[in-house]
C-alpha cells in the first residue's frame, strides 16, 4: 500500500489580487494541475522548480491545508481529499512539516520548550507539561541542540538553530511523512549542510518531501524527484536518471544554475562538520565528558547533585570539597577513584590557596558554596547576616575564582560556574541582604567573564529560581529538582551559554525583566520581611 498517492491533483484558488470592487467574485487562478505523484514508505522525494511555480501550493495541497479542486488523496490508502477539518485532525499527527521562515512559525511569546511539548499534550502523548518539557530536551538533543536552549525564546537563537528547532517540531509526534518547505533557504552553506544532515538522518526513518529550487541540495537527500514549471511536472524521474539525463530545457537550465559544475555529494558532511567546529569555537562551549571538575559546596542541595550530575556526563574527577569533608564521605564511598574528598571553607584563604595547590588537574570550577540568612536589609537587627551573606556570596566566590584561574588557564581554559540566583536581578526584601549578595555576585561574574576571555576561560552565570533544598524547605510555592538545576548548568557549559536561567520562575522573572522591570519589582515588593 502506498503511503501518499496523488491522482491528477489540480488546485485553483480566487485571484485576490483581481477582485472586483463591485463585489462580483474573484476570477479563479490554477496554482498546479493534474498532478500524479505516489510515495511508498520510506521514500524520499523532492519537488524542485523556480518561485511561482506551484510547488510550495503542491506541498501545502498534499497536507490537506488547501482542499484540492479535481483529482484525488489518498493517504495510507485512504481518500483524503474532501475529508473535513474534524476528521483530518487524528491524521496531522501523521503528516508534518517544516515551515521555510523559521522565526515566523515560532511563537515568539514562548519558549522552545513549550513550543515542542505543545504538540505532544495536544495529542495526548504526555501526561502533564513536566513530562513534555524532558521529551522537549530529548528532542533537542537529536537535532544536536543544548537542552539549555528548552528555556530560551526563538528569537535568542541563531536562523540554523531555529530551523533545527523547527525538525524537532515536526518530527516530536513521529509521524509517518514530513514536508520540508525550502528548509534551507537563506542559510549559508555550512549551515545548510547542517539541516541536510539531519534530514538525511531524519529520512532514514520517516518519508520524506523536500521542497527546492536547488537541485544540487535534492541529489544529495532525495531518492526521486518531481520538476515543476509554471503549475505543471514537466519531468521526474530518479535523481540518477534525471540528473544524468535530463529530458526538458528545463530541467537542463536548472542544472545549469548549480554553482559547481562538478556536483560533489560529500559537500553536506564536510560542511556540516565545518558548522559544528565554527559553531563550537564561537560559543566557548566545553565538554563535560573526560573534565576535572572541583565543586564547592558539596554536602547537601545543588551541590551534591552537580556530583551526580558531573558523574552521569562522564567526568573524568570530581573534587568534592565541604567544610567538613565527612559530610561528603557516601559521595565518595559511591564513586571510588572518581570522587575525592576536600577541605575548603571558602573563606578561608589559607583552606583556599591549600585547595589550589593540591587540585592542578581542575578544568571545571563550580562555585556553589553559598549562604542565605532571609535577612530584609533594614529589618535586621544589624548588619551582621549582610556581612556574612557578602563574605560568603561574593568575597569567598570571588577568592576561590581567583585562586583556579591560572589553573585553568594553563589546563586550556576550561570553565567556570557561579551559582548565583534570579534574585540577583530583583530583590525581595525579605531576602534583601541576601539579594544584593547575589546581585554583587552577577557583577562580579560578569567582570571575571570579561577578563578571563582572553585565556579561552568561559564564565557562566546560573540564576535559578526557588530550589527544592533545604535552604528553601519552608517556601510553600513551586520549587525546582536541585538535579534539574544542576544538569541545567552543565548544559550551559556545554552549549557556551554565559548566563542561565534553570526552571519555570527564573525563566519568568528573566522574561518579565526584559518586558517590564518595574511591574516585576513591584510585585517582589509585596514579600516584605517580618
Amino acid at each position: 500500500m502506498a503511503l501518499l498517492d496523488a491522482r491528477k491533483l489540480t488546485l485553483r484558488l480566487p485571484d485576490r489580487a483581481a477582485e472586483s470592487p463591485f463585489g462580483r467574485a474573484p476570477p479563479l487562478t490554477t496554482l498546479f494541475r493534474d498532478v500524479d505523484l505516489r510515495m511508498e514508505p520510506g521514500e524520499s522525494v523532492g519537488i524542485v522548480g523556480e518561485s511561482g511555480s506551484g510547488k510550495t501550493s503542491l506541498a501545502r495541497t498534499l497536507l490537506r491545508l488547501y482542499e484540492p479542486t479535481a483529482g484525488s488523496l489518498y493517504f495510507e490508502g485512504r481518500d483524503i481529499t474532501h475529508l473535513g477539518q474534524d476528521e483530518l485532525r487524528p491524521l496531522r499527527s501523521r503528516i508534518q512539516i517544516i515551515f521555510q521562515d523559521s522565526l515566523s512559525s515560532l511563537n515568539p511569546r514562548h519558549r522552545i520548550g513549550t513550543i515542542l511539548s505543545q504538540p505532544l499534550l495536544a495529542y495526548g502523548r504526555v501526561a502533564n507539561r513536566r513530562e513534555g518539557w524532558r521529551e522537549a530536551c530529548a528532542l533537542l538533543e537529536r537535532v544536536g541542540l543544548p537542552t539549555a536552549f528548552a528555556g530560551r525564546f526563538p528569537d535568542e537563537l541563531s536562523g540554523g538553530q531555529r530551523q533545527r528547532v523547527g525538525i524537532a517540531r515536526a518530527i516530536a509526534l513521529k509521524p509517518a511523512l514530513v514536508v520540508a518547505d525550502e528548509v534551507v533557504s537563506g542559510l549559508d552553506v555550512s549551515t545548510q549542510a547542517q539541516i541536510l544532515t539531519l534530514l538525511r538522518e531524519l529520512k532514514q526513518e520517516d518519508s520524506l518531501i523536500f521542497i527546492s529550487h536547488d537541485l544540487s541540495v535534492v541529489r544529495v537527500l532525495c531518492d526521486r524527484v518531481l520538476v515543476m514549471r509554471q503549475g505543471e511536472v514537466v519531468e521526474s524521474g530518479t535523481c540518477a536518471e534525471l540528473f544524468a539525463a535530463p529530458a526538458h530545457d528545463y530541467t537542463r537550465s536548472l542544472l545549469d544554475a548549480i554553482p559547481l559544475p562538478d556536483l560533489d555529494p560529500d559537500w553536506v558532511s564536510r560542511g556540516a562538520e565545518s558548522e559544528q567546529h565554527e559553531e563550537g569555537k564561537e560559543m566557548g562551549g566545553m565538554k563535560i565528558e573526560g573534565a576535572v571538575a572541583l565543586v564547592a559546596g558539596s554536602k547537601r542541595g545543588i551541590g551534591r547533585n552537580f556530583v551526580k550530575a558531573l558523574i552521569a556526563r562522564g567526568a573524568k574527577r570530581i573534587y568534592a570539597s565541604a567544610r567538613d569533608p565527612s559530610k561528603v564521605a557516601d559521595l565518595v564511598a559511591a564513586h571510588p577513584g572518581k570522587v575525592m574528598a576536600l577541605q575548603l571553607d571558602i573563606t578561608n584563604d589559607a583552606q583556599i590557596a591549600a585547595a589550589a595547590q593540591k587540585c592542578k588537574d581542575v578544568t571545571l570550577l563550580i562555585n556553589n558554596a553559598g549562604v542565605n540568612l532571609k535577612t530584609g536589609i533594614i529589618a535586621g537587627k544589624n548588619a551582621d547576616n549582610a556581612r556574612a551573606e557578602f563574605n560568603t556570596n561574593f568575597f569567598g566566590t570571588f577568592a576561590v575564582t581567583r585562586a583556579f584561574s591560572p589553573i585553568l588557564g594553563a589546563n586550556g581554559g576550561g570553565a567556570i560556574v557561579n551559582m548565583l540566583s534570579i534574585l540577583g536581578r530583583v530583590s525581595l526584601p525579605a531576602y534583601g541582604s541576601y539579594c544584593a549578595s547575589k546581585a554583587a555576585g552577577l557583577l562580579m561574574t560578569q567582570g571575571v567573564r570579561a577578563e578571563l576571555a582572553k585565556q579561552g576561560t568561559l564564565v557562566v552565570g546560573v540564576m535559578p529560581g526557588a530550589t527544592d533544598t533545604d535552604v528553601e524547605r519552608d517556601y510553600k510555592g513551586h520549587k525546582e529538582n536541585p538535579y534539574d538545576v544542576a544538569m541545567a548548568a552543565l548544559d550551559a557549559v556545554e552549549s557556551g551559554t554565559e548566563d542561565a536561567y534553570p526552571g519555570q520562575m527564573a525563566g519568568g522573572v528573566s522574561a518579565g525583566l526584559a518586558a517590564n522591570p518595574k511591574a516585576v519589582e513591584k510585585e517582589f515588593s509585596a514579600y516584605l520581611p517580618g
